[in-house]
């Protein structure tokens, strides 16, 4: 069994981030009957990876496992050691002697973004050739990233979905293979300042998104307003605004069982979703998704499962009523629907298998064999105390971070200072004046005066 290191994130206001980590360890320590990868150690890849940690890597590891996630992406983390998110210098990359495995990671730049800076692109291409395995978790990355490689490195570019497009699989006791088709839909809906970069108007999303859930409500559907970080509550506080009932669902914060999301997606028909999380994990768990697509990913996802439709533009003034004829459709053939994402799911899964072995034959020289062993729900409650702990020394790591750097400046600030202090001091030594008093003073203590 090969012991593996996981460079993740664990955050407690972002729970497509938090869900999607575990969802990859569920997925690699369940493959070949459990008995080929296990995640034994991880580190938050937002803090900087130094020689330290590499050494420890290498010391009491047999591989390195980073993603999945949007983790190519300049304003987040914003970095000169690789211009993306994951901190580590080149020098540090290659001083790794266990192998790379990049999974499911996603190019991310938000339209209208600049373009990263050159590091980025060194970077990206050491990192590449470094890789036993790099998993990108759409088909547009993989176009997008190429754009950055050496001719030589572009075919080592692999698909591999997001885990949580295959939840049901690493949750099947979660799953609901014969859901009602209740009239009720979740709205996940988030705007930030950087959608503004491409021309969308956030004001105006939210006034078509209100004209959707009142048409709803007046049809009979019980609507709940899903947040995945605390700034999607305000979806919920503009429906309350203008007399609009809605459920708020707030899965962001889970302090304990994190898979209580997958659970909640699992029994929701139809989520309208605005977060690239927001859409893969209610389809992952079997259900239906409209993206309102103020991101370019969100609309990469609807192409990769078949269905370009799914993405409506919110510019214009058309698109609320294309957002009304696809919840028409998805209810109108329920069954026959959920049957056909299904089957999509079904091709993710198998092709995730097939990346495994992959990664197995290339760590091991085989493939393995064996069937994939879900946990239950009993041993994802023990995995949970892990993944606890490790979130608890990431904080804790963080607060010394900060800690050390506010100190870090206070002592640069002193210096400063007293450097300040010591010339302004050397000036008024050389001032005929404040020389001439010296001297005077001077003289009356030698005569005792």
């Amino acid at each position: 069994m090969l012991h593996l290191f996981h460079f993740d994130l664990k955050p407690r206001s972002n729970y497509g981030d938090a869900i999607l980590f575990e969802l990859v360890r569920l997925l690699l320590d369940g493959y070949d009957d459990r008995e080929r990868f296990l995640v034994t150690g991880s580190a938050n890849l937002r803090h900087q990876v130094g020689a330290g940690r590499v050494r420890q890597v290498n010391q009491g590891y047999d591989a390195v496992v980073l993603g999945g996630g949007g983790l190519m992406l300049r304003s987040t983390n914003e970095n000169q050691l690789s211009g993306w998110q994951w901190k580590i210098s080149i020098d540090d990359l290659e001083a790794l002697t266990v192998p790379l495995v990049v999974f499911a990671i996603g190019y991310n730049r938000f339209e209208g973004e600049p373009d990263f800076d050159p590091v980025f692109a060194e970077h990206l291409n050491a990192t590449v050739a470094k890789a036993a395995f790099f998993g990108l978790r759409n088909h547009a990355s993989i176009a997008r990233v190429r754009d950055y490689l050496r001719p030589e490195l572009r075919d080592r570019l692999t698909f591999q979905p997001c885990p949580t497009t295959v939840a049901s699989y690493l949750v099947p006791d979660l799953h609901v293979p014969d859901l009602e088709p209740e009239r009720r839909v979740g709205f996940q809906v988030t705007f930030e300042e950087r959608n503004e970069l491409a021309g969308y108007d956030g004001d105006r999303v939210f006034a078509g998104l209100l004209d959707v859930a009142r048409e709803l409500a007046g049809r009979g559907y019980a609507l709940d307003v899903i947040s995945h970080h605390p700034r999607d509550r305000r979806f919920h506080d503009h429906l309350r605004e203008h007399g609009v009932d809605a459920r708020l669902v707030p899965l962001e914060g889970i302090e304990r069982d994190i898979h209580d999301g997958l659970a909640y997606y699992a029994r929701l028909p139809l989520t309208i979703g605005m977060r690239g999380h927001g859409q893969m994990i209610p389809f992952g768990m079997g259900n239906g998704i409209i993206s309102v697509a103020a991101r370019d990913k969100l609309r990469w996802f609807a192409d990769d499962i078949g269905h370009p439709e799914l993405a409506v533009d919110p510019r214009g003034d058309e698109w609320p009523g294309r957002v009304l004829d696809l919840v028409d459709a998805w209810f109108g053939d329920f069954a026959a629907r959920r049957r056909e994402f299904a089957s999509i799911r079904e091709g993710f899964w198998q092709l995730s298998l097939d990346n495994l072995a992959r990664i197995s034959a290339a760590l091991t020289g085989t493939p393995g064999e064996r069937p994939f062993r879900a946990f239950s729900r009993y041993e994802r409650e023990l995995a949970l105390n892990a993944f606890t702990a490790a979130r608890l020394y990431d904080r804790e790591v963080e607060t010394s971070t900060r800690l050390r750097d506010e100190l870090r400046a206070e002592r640069t600030r002193a210096t400063a200072a007293e450097r300040q202090l010591a010339r302004r001091e050397a000036q008024l030594a050389r001032l005929p004046f404040y020389t001439a008093i010296r001297r005077a003073r001077s003289g009356s203590a030698h005569r005792g005066e």
